[in-house]
């Protein structure tokens, strides 16, 4: 096929016009400062904004339309654009619109971008800005979606503030004019109706651009590579497109009918480039191509609804956009999609099929995309509204209940703040991440999906489920929390205690406890938490061993877990070894002086396991200790939580600073861990010693906001010592290496497992 580029506009003149009034003088004689001063800005072409009219030849000239209601201006590329409401001419051919701007700068530049709701943000030192072009669009036979068509002005550089500067209006978007043929008997045979649209493309064709006006040039933000129109007719469908090169691609162009899809690969020869105000035609023929049945996903209106292994997709439920397979920094990008009534039919590979598996706890779900998780990063690594995904193995690990999601269906009644108000829309569902803050998972109406908090009453969200996906199967699953690295091996401490045993599924089960152990139940069916008793052990010389099973007789596999729970001997009867839990070294700096350096403190906040003495040692004079309580979180924080009396931490000096402690007991000990607080994440590597074969693992963080609005950073790492040898003490080094200066309080140095 060839593609046909024909220029949408012609050049546009523009006048700027300036409406201006006397500069005030001040009683010393000097001009008073500068005012906002109004521009007016005027088309004087008839080929300027909105709709397409019936073509000259190849030329489709373009009208300002009553829906043309507001313009997007910047000036100097200000990152808070001014909204310009727009005056037509009663011919359509000329409009106008005022904007009002800060005079006294060096020079000054305009730019304007039609319509203004597709300006999402301007970056003033990059001079560039975020457009979006709609991934959910609704043309006329005659024009494509007014909302999608993107137009720019840019003046020249201006030394004064101007009175009159010439403008010309450029189309940012480019256009597809796609018309259907043979298709009639396809429709006939299925007595099916045309709904819509996808144009799906291996290249990113829609979503959010950064735009450089200086260049001409853009770059991905949070782009879609699939675009949904809806439309009733296949004669003539207009779609808007980011700029984009199609040389040597392949479209697939998939029809959607209330009774199925028809799909065809259309390619594009070299040279193809569908530029911004250019105009690619294309024929597509339908002729023996059958309606296909459609994959067919029903709105989630109750939660019994949901099993584990259904495919749900995540649909705003005031907006035709649907949560995306683009994953961004901190979000999910939106794409469009096209509802029935209560039914979603065929949507296009651009929207994110999730699988429920099981979540952290029985009764919740993890929403697995791909070969990751969906999780709410807010409390992990952020503080911000950050949705965004993980696989849940090594570090990510400690973010696997940040991705255990309690979901439930609202019903439109005003049962809680964090539910809609009756007469808003119904089967609303209630996807939240309970143990972080900002949990709940909402459309955000700038198009992207993130998790937010639970008083957030707007921007609802709808599950859809595979229509295919059976009603329920046998499944059944065991866990322990404490058993964080899943290999069914616990250690305990002597005093024993309470542990829980997870049980998952829709199965019964039967469940038992070996060497004095106990388990609150011993059967039931689904879901359950249990309760393990371990007494204390006694004996100062010999471990304790104990074993929990969980068993069902459903048919899956599998279907027993087994869990191995060793508790270490009581202390005393001479052994200095120590046991797991006990404290090998800890620091609160409690009773230090402000300016001290740690080498001269009197310890007063110090514990070494044994009585055992450390000492410590620091690069100078620059770390020292301060007493302005920069590392400081109540254990229940709120507004208005009183400081305490002793707030010293320990300053550890920017770009080269160091804390060295040599002398602490290792001996007995194969894993450690140490625990810290900083008021800084980019305390750098943080941790290394010299002690021959001693491994310092992967440092994580999570923080919190403090109760006087300071943000804490709590630090985590296993140190490791050698199996063949047996080192009595080692020393530990904090190192920072950031350009701030660092501080640091209560550490505590853990056994968590004995050689």
């Amino acid at each position: 096929m060839t593609m046909k580029k024909t220029l949408l506009l012609s050049a546009l003149a523009v006048v700027l016009s300036l409406t201006a009034c006397n500069k005030e003088i001040a009683e010393n004689g000097t001009p008073a400062p500068s005012v906002g001063q109004t521009v007016r800005f005027t088309s004087v072409a008839p080929e300027t904004k909105a709709a397409f009219t019936t073509p000259s030849g190849t030329h489709y000239p373009v009208l300002w339309t009553s829906n043309d209601t507001q313009m997007a201006v910047t000036m100097n590329y200000s990152s808070s654009p001014v909204t310009a409401d727009v005056t037509r001419s009663a011919d359509n051919k000329t409009a106008s619109f005022n904007a009002e701007f800060e005079t006294g700068a060096a020079e000054y530049t305009f730019v304007a971008v039609s319509p203004a709701a597709s300006v999402k943000s301007v970056y003033t030192a990059e001079k560039r800005v975020n457009i979006e072009v709609p991934t959910g669009q609704t043309p006329t036979t005659t024009s494509p979606d007014e909302d999608a068509m993107v137009l720019y002005a840019k003046s020249a550089a201006l030394t004064e503030f101007p009175e009159n500067v010439d403008l010309t209006f450029h189309h940012f978007t480019g256009y597809l004019h796609l018309k259907f043929t043979n298709y009639a008997a396809a429709l006939a045979a299925e007595s099916a109706t045309v709904q819509s649209l996808s144009i799906t493309s291996d290249k990113d064709i829609a979503g959010r651009v950064f735009f450089f006006p200086e260049t001409g040039a853009t770059s991905a933000n949070a782009m879609s590579k699939t675009v949904t129109v809806t439309t009733s007719s296949l004669d003539d469908v207009w779609v808007a497109l980011a700029p984009v090169d199609f040389s040597n691609e392949t479209l697939t162009l998939t029809v959607g009918t209330d009774k199925g899809t028809i799909s065809k690969d259309v390619g594009f020869s070299s040279g193809c480039n569908l530029t911004s105000g250019k105009i690619a035609k294309v024929t597509v023929d339908l002729n023996g191509i059958d309606i296909v049945a459609p994959v067919q996903y029903d709105l989630v209106t109750a939660e019994n609804q949901l099993h584990i292994g259904d495919h749900v997709i995540i649909v705003a439920a005031n907006s035709d956009y649907a949560l995306s397979t683009t994953q961004n920094k901190n979000n999910r990008a939106a794409t469009g999609i096209t509802k029935g009534a209560g039914v979603i039919l065929d949507p296009s590979d651009a929207v994110q099929v999730i699988e429920l598996t099981d979540g952290v706890k029985p009764g919740e779900y993890a929403l697995k995309v791909g070969t990751e998780y969906l999780y709410a990063a807010c409390g992990t690594d952020g503080t911000g509204n950050y949705l965004r995904t993980a696989a849940f193995t090594g570090a990510a690990a400690a973010y696997a209940s940040y991705g255990s999601f309690e979901i439930s269906i609202l019903d439109g009644q005003t049962n809680g703040a964090n539910e809609p108000s009756a007469g808003t829309t119904d089967n609303v569902a209630r996807v939240n991440a309970a143990t972080n803050a900002r949990g709940l998972i909402r459309f955000n109406n700038s198009g992207l999906f993130s998790a937010y908090t639970l008083t957030t009453t707007t921007n609802f969200i709808h599950l859809y489920r595979l229509h295919e996906d059976p009603d329920l199967s046998a499944r059944f699953k065991a866990s322990m929390p404490d058993d964080t690295d899943g290999d069914g091996d616990l250690d305990i401490v002597a005093a024993g205690g309470s542990l829980e045993v997870y049980v998952f599924g829709n199965s019964a089960w039967t469940a038992s406890a070996t060497g004095g152990a106990t388990l609150d139940s011993a059967s039931g069916t689904g879901n359950a938490i249990l309760t393990l008793t371990v007494p204390e052990n006694a004996s100062t010389t010999d471990t304790k061993d104990y074993t929990v099973t969980v068993s069902t007789s459903a048919g899956v596999v599998p279907n027993s877990y087994t869990f191995s729970i060793t508790q270490a001997v009581a202390a005393g009867g001479g052994s200095s070894t120590p046991k797991i839990g006990d404290v090998l070294w800890s620091e609160t700096w409690v009773g230090g002086t402000n300016g001290a350096q740690p080498s001269a403190y009197a310890k007063g906040g110090t514990e070494v396991y044994g009585g055992a003495t450390v000492t410590y040692t620091e690069n100078g004079t620059s770390t020292k200790l301060q007493t302005d309580g920069l590392v400081y979180v109540p254990s229940n924080y709120s507004g208005g939580v009183a400081l305490p009396d002793d707030m010293v931490n320990l300053l550890i000096a920017k770009t080269s600073g160091w804390w060295n402690i040599d002398g602490i007991p290792c001996s007995g000990v194969k894993v450690a861990t140490i625990t810290f607080d900083s008021n800084y994440s980019t305390l750098s590597s943080a941790l290394s010693t010299t002690t021959e074969d001693v491994t310092i693992g992967t440092i994580t963080s999570t923080n919190d906001n403090s109760a006087w609005g300071k943000k804490v950073y709590h630090y985590t790492c296993d140190i490791t010592f050698p199996d063949g040898a047996d080192p009595e003490t080692f020393n530990l080094k904090f190192s920072n290496t950031s350009g701030s200066n660092n501080r640091v309080d209560t550490v505590s140095l853990v056994v968590k497992t004995l050689k």
